[in-house]
């Protein structure tokens, strides 16, 4: 189109007067919706004047300032420029986005993936749980573009889908893990895409929340089995004595004669047999500092497992062994609403014997000063008197603070 064309248009209506006039009809354009008129409500007199001399009529003056579409088509039409409406406005302001275009590929591109695996995921019972979870999270937001997301999210379906359904089977490093249904070694390390996904997959499986520390995540993982590798995770013990002459078994043993705690690793546990006498017993306990005092009073006289807390996928192992092979377990730790729930979790899974733990010790121990029960209150499974006692009084007791009582118990005073 030549120059005097281009003069033409912008005499015609590009002038800053009519500025607001394109301004409603593109914003229109782009949303899809284009109207048939648009209103000014408070025009400039110079904004009514532009008017005007683009329709050719004169406009009222002290009302809105309404302009027909149609009114203005027909102006363009009668010029001989050769343009309607929609291409005058690009000529004057450039291309005009199809912003309503633009929402439906978005939101195609961010449905995508979800299609992608709908058909492999129909045959798995959590996946439709798993994956509002994972639309609500945004995680997959983290990623480029649909082809990526859509690939992830496949991947982590299938890695999911293997985890869950191997409990039971042999601890299985992440890394390797990954390298495996991955391709990439490093692609369930924490804060990966599809380590994420893969974790809230386990949470749905588990009815548990997502976890957000480092060792809540890394609990879950071991829930299933899957361990970041199989040295940096441990169980501390003092005074077992293994049968056999495996390297474990010489090392606890050695341990034992000096002694000394010793960390035990599902290193360890992969690679030796792990058997003690039957009717050893064995005290399993839930701080550290119960066993050092023991080793401090006792040396390794007697023998001591440590869950450290919540216990981890190495420690549940040993006591699996332990319990196989006829050890008699008893188990003491805090008198809380958690200590409760994981001595509850350990009798129903290892056989464990609450011991020091009845309703007597805790009534003998328990201090008005003591620190507050805090959560929901659970119930001992061996002693419910116990339970209501402790609801009764909203007063914790800890291990330490009994630890007296325990090292007597033991004949360590």
């Amino acid at each position: 189109m030549s120059s005097a064309v281009d003069e033409r248009l912008v005499r015609l209506l590009g002038g800053p007067e009519l500025g607001w006039l394109r301004q409603r009809i593109r914003s229109g354009m782009e949303a899809g919706r284009l109207p048939s008129s648009v209103t000014l409500r408070s025009p400039t007199a110079a904004q009514r004047s532009a008017v005007a001399g683009l329709l050719g009529r004169k406009i009222p003056v002290g009302q809105a300032l309404t302009v027909r579409l149609a009114d203005v088509e027909a102006v363009l039409r009668n010029t001989g420029l050769g343009l309607d409406l929609a291409a005058a406005l690009v000529k004057l302001g450039g291309p005009v986005p199809d912003r309503l275009a633009e929402r439906l590929a978005a939101s195609a591109d961010r449905e995508a993936p979800y299609l992608a695996v709908s058909e492999p995921a129909a045959a798995v019972p959590w996946a439709a749980e798993w994956l509002e979870l994972v639309r609500r999270s945004r995680v997959l937001a983290r990623l480029p573009d649909a082809d990526t997301r859509s690939r992830a999210l496949a991947s982590a379906l299938e890695v999911a889908v293997f985890v869950t359904a191997a409990a039971g089977a042999p601890v299985t490093g992440r890394n390797e893990l990954a390298a495996r249904l991955c391709g990439d070694a490093h692609a369930l390390d924490d804060g990966a895409v599809r380590a994420a996904l893969v974790l809230r997959a386990m949470a749905v499986v588990s009815g548990v929340p997502v976890p957000l520390s480092a060792g809540e995540r890394r609990a879950l993982w071991e829930r299933f089995g899957v361990v970041p590798d199989t040295v940096s995770s441990t169980c501390l013990t003092l005074g077992l004595r293994p049968l056999g002459t495996s390297p474990l078994s010489v090392r606890l043993s050695a341990a034992t004669e000096a002694g000394d705690p010793v960390h035990v690793t599902a290193w360890d546990l992969a690679r030796c047999e792990l058997d003690v006498l039957p009717g050893v017993v064995v005290l399993v306990c839930e701080n550290p500092r119960v066993l050092e005092a023991v080793a401090q009073r006792c040396g390794g006289l007697v023998a001591v497992l440590c869950t450290s807390g919540m216990p981890s996928l190495v420690t549940t192992a040993l006591l699996h062994r332990l319990a196989a092979s006829g050890a008699t377990l008893r188990y003491h730790g805090d008198f809380d609403w958690p200590g409760i729930a994981m001595a509850n979790r350990l009798v129903a899974t290892v056989g464990c014997q609450p011991w020091l733990m009845s309703v007597a010790d805790y009534l003998g121990a328990v201090r008005a000063d003591g620190p507050p029960l805090d959560g929901p209150a659970v119930a001992p499974c061996w002693d419910p008197a116990l339970g209501a006692a402790m609801a009764a009084s909203g007063v914790a007791v800890h291990e330490e603070a009994v630890l007296d009582g325990v090292l007597a118990g033991l004949g360590c005073d």
